[in-house]
Parts: structure tokens; C-alpha cells; sequence
């Protein structure tokens, strides 16, 4: 890490540097529109507001009697404890009880009611009611009890469009998920959707920058920028990962707040493109069951990787996957690579009026999934690739048994 030891990073696990001597200090004013603007002189270095506890409560799914997970997608923290999780191979949606027991299957592969084809989220509506949002079915399924509640009809929406979470109505918040490459413009424009279940009608709140555009031939850098949005609270949360600045939109697209501060770029090396080849070659592997050997699995990565090229004078991105807790907080994930594999090294955390509350390092090689009610829910793939679903404790800073 040669460039990054003499360039202060951004999100060091739990400390940062200020930028040019700066003061650490928050604005905070609301204009004559009411947006409420919170600024900080550089990353703020603020004490951990908890720690994940040493070791998880469970760990399930590397037993030789525990289900056997193929590529753990999503996953869902329910009010009494237990977990919901997707297994996007096997399209099936896996119950484990609080106590990190098999409960049994929810749903699977299928035509009918209450079966799936291609899920791609699962979010906790309140006590046992579930939401799945089946994108090969074109359809929303509510579970409520382990039976199909009701289903809702998305064939009239736009099929790139994918659910982030729900408002304080119960309207979904929906975001732009998939494109087509050679767009003209220098940032394809994504949109955030808010869509009324009820009266299935789905309104464009507003738009940003959602990806830049590539050359049309040529290798590109593999640690690009992207704008990413996520739910927080109710309301959409946006950033753009070259950009030290988080905005908060209502459902109808108004803007709520801005949080903003300075930071100092950091350069990728050598470590950094020897970790993506191998993130690569990991997440290539489940995704092409038809490859039978070795060598026509290093032809694909091969093939896959000589569509990047390593860039070291271009910044690396500031973040990766944000979220939001049941308490409204954001969790601003600290751009790590090979983060879809791996999970992120460590997170900024933001309360809802935007007052950055302090970072958190994450558990080792642990991917997280959700967090409610104190506890965090995890992926944790281990060196033969078997994925495992991990329970955390979320303990207050000196308490004992936290990492």
C-alpha cells in the first residue's frame, strides 16, 4: 500500500485524517427552501458509537445437516429475531430461527402463487410480514404467517427499476438498476421512483448521475465511480462515489438535507488489482455452473478481466453500498475491494439529521446484510467459497466480547 501510507485515506478503519489543518467543525442552517445542510471541515474523527461483539451469536450454514447455500443475496432481520435470506441460485427464500436454527423454506422456484423466479430483495415489513420483490415474476409478494399475504402485479413497471424499501405511507422507493452500454451523455441519468401499491401507479421523483460513460472499445478502470442510492428512514439517500457529499430526498423527490465534508483522495496499487483478479475469479466460479475445469474457468477470467485496465492516477472511489438500520441511520460502507466477496472493511454511520456519529469496523471477511434491534446479519464466505449466515451483536464501546 505504498501510495495510501503516504496519502491519509479517507475511511481508515476507525480513524481519518483533516485536510489541510482544517478544523473538524459542523455547520448546520437551513435555507429559505428548508433544506437542512450539515458540513464538516474534514472527516470527522469521532469516537465508535459501538463495536460488533467478537464472535456471532450463530453461524449457519456450514454444517454438514445445515442448508446448503449456493450465493446468499439478500437478507432480512424479522421483529422476533429470526432471519429471511435469499439464495439467489436455488431462487429460494430460507427461514433461520433466532437461535440460528433451520425454520424451513418460505418460497421457491416456480409459476404459482407465492413461488419465485428471480428475487432480488426481501425486506421486513413489521412482525412476521415479509415483502419479496420477485423481478423474473414481474411481481411483489407480501408473506405474512409463512403464507402468501398478497401479490402485486409490476409487469406495468419499468423492468430496470428495483426496490430499495418503503416510505413512512407504505409506497415503495425504487431506483434504476440496469442500462445499456455507448450512451452519449457523460453521465446516464438514473431516476427514483416512488410507486403506490395500491393504486399501482408509479411516479419519477427525480434524477442524478448514475453512471459514467465508458469508451466504446478499450479496457476500462475498475475502480470507477457510480451513484448510488439507498432508503434510509423512508426516504431516498443519494451519492456519487467520487463526491464527499450524501443528499436525502423525500418520497415526492424534495430535498431533506445535505451532508458534506473535505477528504483527501486515495491512489490504487498493485495490492489493490491483485485483490480485484481474485474477487473476480471468486464470484466468476458459482455464477458458471457449466464450467467444468480449471482451465475453462481461467480462460473466462482471463476474458473478463482484459475489459479493465489498472489506473493508478485515478482516485479511488470514497464509498460503496450504503444502507439503513431500523433506526433510521445511515451506514456509509468505506469503498473496499473485492467487497462483493469479502464485505466491507469498516462503515461511516449517520444519524438521521445527518450528525455523523462515528465509523465502525466490520467483522473479517463478513458481508453485512441488515441490521435491527442491536444486531447485524452477515455473510461470511470462507476459503473454499462455503457462504455461512452470521448473527452479530451490536455492543456499546468497552464492552466486553466486542471486536
Amino acid at each position: 500500500m505504498k501510495a495510501r501510507a503516504a496519502t491519509c485515506l479517507l475511511f481508515s478503519a476507525l480513524t481519518a485524517c483533516q485536510v489541510d489543518s482544517a478544523p473538524v467543525s459542523q455547520v448546520s442552517a437551513r435555507d429559505s427552501a428548508g433544506i437542512r445542510i450539515v458540513e464538516y471541515g474534514a472527516v470527522p474523527e469521532l469516537a465508535t458509537p459501538f463495536v460488533f461483539s467478537s464472535q456471532p451469536l450463530y453461524r449457519y450454514g456450514a454444517g454438514p445437516e445445515d442448508y446448503p447455500f449456493q450465493s446468499i443475496w439478500r437478507g432480512a432481520l424479522l421483529a422476533d429475531g429470526s432471519a429471511a435470506v435469499i439464495d439467489a441460485l436455488s431462487a429460494e427464500i430460507v427461514l433461520i430461527a433466532p437461535d440460528g436454527m433451520f425454520r424451513g423454506l418460505l418460497a421457491g422456484r416456480g409459476d404459482g402463487p407465492g413461488e419465485l423466479d428471480r428475487p432480488s430483495s426481501v425486506f421486513s415489513l413489521g412482525g412476521d410480514t415479509l415483502l419479496v420483490d420477485d423481478h423474473g415474476h414481474a411481481r411483489l409478494t407480501f408473506f405474512g404467517r409463512g403464507a402468501v399475504a398478497r401479490e402485486v402485479d409490476t409487469r406495468s413497471l419499468n423492468r430496470s427499476l428495483r426496490v430499495l424499501g418503503l416510505d413512512s405511507a407504505g409506497r415503495l422507493l425504487m431506483a434504476s438498476s440496469s442500462y445499456l452500454p455507448g450512451f452519449p451523455e457523460p453521465w446516464l441519468r438514473g431516476h427514483m421512483v416512488r410507486f403506490d401499491i395500491d393504486s399501482v401507479v408509479a411516479d419519477t421523483v427525480a434524477a442524478y448521475d448514475w453512471v459514467p460513460a465508458w469508451p466504446r472499445e478499450g479496457p476500462v478502470n475498475p475502480f470507477g465511480t457510480v451513484g448510488l442510492v439507498a432508503a434510509v428512514a423512508g426516504r431516498f439517500v443519494y451519492m456519487r462515489t467520487d463526491r464527499p457529499e450524501v443528499v436525502w430526498r423525500n418520497p415526492d423527490g424534495t430535498m431533506h438535507q445535505i451532508v458534506r465534508w473535505r477528504s483527501p483522495p486515495a491512489y490504487p496499487d498493485e495490492e489493490d488489482w491483485k485483490l480485484f483478479e481474485s474477487s473476480t475469479r471468486t464470484m466468476l466460479r458459482p455464477a458458471n455452473p457449466q464450467i467444468q475445469s480449471e482451465a475453462e474457468l481461467e480462460e473466462l477470467v482471463r476474458r473478463v478481466l482484459s475489459r479493465y485496465e489498472f489506473a493508478p492516477d485515478e482516485p479511488l472511489p470514497l464509498f460503496t453500498r450504503p444502507f439503513g438500520d431500523r433506526e433510521g441511520r445511515l451506514w456509509l460502507g468505506h469503498y473496499t475491494v473485492g467487497a462483493q466477496v469479502s464485505g466491507v472493511s469498516g462503515y461511516s454511520i449517520l444519524a438521521p439529521d445527518g450528525t455523523w456519529l462515528g465509523h465502525v469496523r466490520a467483522p473479517e471477511g463478513v458481508r453485512l446484510l441488515d441490521v435491527a434491534q442491536g444486531r447485524a446479519l452477515g455473510v461470511f464466505r470462507d476459503e473454499l467459497g462455503v457462504e455461512s449466515l452470521v448473527l452479530y451483536e451490536l455492543l456499546p464501546v468497552g464492552t466486553a466480547g466486542g471486536t
